[in-house]
């Protein structure tokens, strides 16, 4: 029957001759001419679809998404002098840090601070040194270079506000790996060290902010 349909239809002929034709209703000879039109168009799309296209949509597939929607920061080692730092802070932190400064949070210079903190238990005030490294106001991660192979090191991302670092996050230690050879027995890899959160969460919170940016 969809022979014949296609046969009338290529010499011109109405729906409605069609129908009479073929003994159809104008309805039934549509839905024939629709599901035709539809696998022509499905066919189409298979022979468009190069492999790049097909891989793309792979990818796009398993893509790991940009956020995660958790306020973070996390350290790698990248090398014995090369650390990578990666971070997220969501809009309503984001919104109750700005609150609690009185300031545009898009506005205030953002930065990292770098603890070196090798053997030690980090109360806040003991590293070996500290570093302030700025970033940009859209970056959410940051190359740190030139730090000492084989030391700890914890990072805290944070705002400059009024000549003062205020930290917003710390992440866990992590060790460079040294670039000199291992002492006979000497243990290849230290054991974790224990942290502390920043000291100015002593009088900074998400719950301390949460009330000023409500009252």
């Amino acid at each position: 029957m969809l022979e014949k349909i296609r046969e009338l239809r290529s010499q011109s002929k109405s729906i409605a001759q069609i129908a009479k034709e073929c003994g159809l209703t104008v309805g039934q000879v549509k839905y024939q001419l629709q599901k035709e039109r539809a696998k022509a168009a499905e066919a189409r799309d298979l022979t468009s679809s190069t492999p790049a296209k097909v891989q793309k949509r792979q990818d796009d597939e398993w893509r790991l998404p940009d956020f995660y929607g958790r306020d973070l920061v996390k350290v790698m080692a990248q090398g014995p002098t090369v650390l990578f730092v990666y971070w997220e802070i969501t809009w309503p932190r984001m919104r109750m840090v700005a609150s609690y400064l009185q300031a545009d949070y898009r506005q205030i210079q953002k930065g990292l601070r770098i603890y070196d903190v090798t053997d030690r238990i980090f109360n806040g005030q003991n590293a070996h040194g500290v570093r302030d490294v700025l970033v940009h106001e859209d970056a959410h991660s940051w190359y740190v270079r030139d730090v000492a192979p084989g030391r700890t090191y914890l990072v805290d991302f944070g705002l400059y506000e009024q000549g003062r670092f205020c930290p917003i996050l710390r992440s866990e230690p992590v060790e460079t790996p040294r670039n000199t050879k291992a002492v006979w027995g000497e243990p290849l890899i230290e054991p974790a060290k224990e942290t502390t959160s920043p000291s100015w969460f002593e009088n900074f919170s998400s719950y301390s902010l949460y009330m000023k940016s409500n009252n």
